[in-house]
Parts: structure tokens; C-alpha cells; sequence
């Protein structure tokens, strides 16, 4: 029998390559904050007695979550949920974020290292990230996400956007980054959730890039017009870059930069 997994934040860019990665080896039940997905659950980060609700009519072995919202709401949800998991004994795929480490610029970071954030973001996911790990234990598995892309994401649709309209585009040529592929993501948690791995889990390339170099090579690659670039220069070059070192990972689910852009392209031919 198939698992059923609550996928929590379903329709958005990271919750689709989730359940496009789960495929058919999961019974995904979807649930959404605008709108009730197809055969699922319209559930806003503000109403955590509707996902007890759900909780216990769909009884999930696992939930995925990537749910958007106002901060502290997001945190009394999580908590909410967690407790009904780990009384359950079941488990947790938790979206988090690169900016867990704001705070510091100053050199990639991997899954051993304690986050430093500054901004309100890094520091909500960091809070929630250390709230679900007391609660669950090794029923938690995290994914911290480097900049997701995709051949129609929000940020290329923006790039063309801004291509068109040739109003200025604000861009940074001292950052180094590295990159996450959506349908890497569902890769992933597919390999994870299938092998019962917990802990933390950086998704992203293997190697770095110019952030302005590699806004440039994504235009070239999908035969954008460039936007009018304004360059915001730092002092110094920076490094917003998640390294992923779980050994646990294989080869075969490893991208670079390179292999990025290359799937930018192919799947650009099929829109």
C-alpha cells in the first residue's frame, strides 16, 4: 500500500516538484492556502485547527511542508503539527532556506554548521528549524534550499518581464551562490523519504557561480533579451552558497551549475 503523504503548500514552485518527484509511489493529499487543490484542502497558515482536522481524517505517515505566511502564524501551525507527529510517531519534510545563514557572508556553509542569520526571514526559519527539531527528533528531515529555478519560475518570469519593459533591473556582481533545479528538490524527496533519512539536507549545486554571471547565462540559455542591468556592488565579494555534503545522497541526484542550465533549456523546449 502506498504511503500517504500531506503535502502542505502543494501548488507552489517547490510544492509541485515534490509531488512531481513522489510520482505515483506516493498517496499525495494536497493542501493549499488560496485555493483547494484536486482532491484536496484549501488550508491557510492560520488556521491550525483545520489541519488538526485534517490531520486526523487523512491520518498521513508523512507531511511535507512548504507553507508561506505571516511568521509568527507559521511558527504556532508548525508547532501544532509537530506535536500531532511526533505523538503519531510519524514524520516530516520541512522546506527551509539558504538565508538560515544571512548573517554571515563570508564562506559556503554545509548541514554541520550552526545557522547565522540577520534578516526577519533567516531568523523565523532558523527559530522554526530549531523548534520542529526539539519536538521530532529523527522524525525530521529538513531541506535547506539554495535559489530554486526552473524554465518558468518567478525568477525567470521576472527577468522577462524586465527584458520587455527595459525598466532598470537590479542585480549583484559580488555575490557567489549556488543554485537549486526544481525537480531536483522532488528528486530528493523522493530518495529520502523512500531510504528514511532525517537530519538536514542542503539541495543545491555542488559548485558556485556569479550571481550577475549566472542571471546573464540563464538569459542566454532561454533566448531572453537582457533586462537593463543595474549592478549593486558589496565591498567585497561575498558568498551566499549552501554546499550539500550528506554522503547519503548519490552521484546520480548531484548537479552543477552547468547541468542546471542545461535542464533550464531542455525543459524551456517543452513549455
Amino acid at each position: 500500500m502506498k504511503k500517504k503523504v500531506l503535502l502542505i503548500g502543494s501548488t507552489g514552485l517547490v510544492g509541485h516538484a515534490i509531488a512531481m518527484g513522489l510520482g505515483e509511489s506516493y498517496h499525495i493529499v494536497p493542501a493549499a492556502g488560496h485555493y483547494a487543490p484536486e482532491y484536496g484542502y484549501r488550508l491557510a497558515v492560520e488556521e491550525p485547527n483545520k489541519l488538526v482536522e485534517i490531520l486526523a481524517r487523512e491520518n498521513p505517515e508523512i507531511v511535507v511542508s512548504s507553507i508561506r505566511g505571516d511568521y509568527q502564524a507559521q511558527i504556532s501551525f508548525h508547532k501544532m503539527l509537530a506535536d500531532w507527529l511526533a505523538e503519531k510517531k510519524k514524520r516530516l519534510l520541512y522546506i527551509s532556506t539558504a538565508n538560515v545563514f544571512d548573517g554571515s557572508l563570508s564562506k559556503p556553509w554545509t548541514e554541520n554548521d550552526l545557522p547565522i542569520s540577520k534578516s526577519d526571514y533567516g531568523s523565523f526559519k532558523r527559530d522554526c528549524e530549531t523548534m520542529l527539531e526539539k519536538l521530532l527528533g529523527s522524525q525530521l528531515t529538513i531541506f535547506r534550499l539554495a535559489p530554486v529555478w526552473s524554465a518558468d519560475c518567478p525568477r525567470v518570469q521576472k527577468l522577462e518581464l524586465y527584458s520587455r519593459s527595459r525598466e532598470p533591473y537590479c542585480t549583484y556582481p559580488n555575490y557567489m551562490i549556488n543554485v537549486t533545479l526544481a525537480k531536483q528538490i522532488g528528486e530528493y524527496a523522493r530518495y529520502v523519504l523512500d531510504r528514511n533519512l532525517h537530519g538536514i539536507f542542503h539541495v543545491g549545486t555542488t559548485d558556485t557561480v556569479n550571481y550577475f554571471s549566472f542571471e546573464k547565462m540563464v538569459c542566454e540559455t532561454l533566448k531572453i533579451k537582457l533586462p537593463q542591468f543595474v549592478t549593486e556592488a558589496a565591498d567585497k565579494e561575498v558568498s551566499f552558497v549552501i554546499l550539500p555534503t550528506r554522503k547519503e545522497i548519490p552521484d546520480s541526484l548531484q548537479m552543477t551549475v552547468s547541468d542546471v542550465l542545461s535542464a533550464l533549456k531542455q525543459s524551456s523546449r517543452a513549455i
